[in-house]
C-alpha cells in the first residue's frame, strides 16, 4: 500500500492538499476582515469536492 495515498488513489494527499488550501483560504480571510474560520473550512471542503468531480468525470479515451 502506497503511505501517500493510503491506497485509494487521493487519501493522504488530498488531505494535504485540503489543509493547504484551507491555511490559505484561512490567510486570505484574516487580511479581508472576513470570518477565517469558516472560509478556512470552505477552503478544505473546496479540495473534496474537486475530487468528487475529478472521480465522476468518464475515462478519456485514447484514439
Amino acid at each position: 500500500m502506497d503511505p501517500f495515498t493510503l491506497g485509494a488513489g487521493f487519501g493522504f494527499g488530498a488531505l494535504l492538499v485540503g489543509v493547504i488550501f484551507a491555511v490559505i483560504c484561512n490567510s486570505f480571510a484574516k487580511e479581508k476582515g472576513r470570518s477565517a474560520g469558516w472560509w478556512g473550512l470552505w477552503g478544505f471542503l473546496t479540495t473534496f469536492i474537486a475530487l468528487i468531480a475529478l472521480v465522476l468525470l468518464p475515462r478519456k479515451t485514447r484514439v
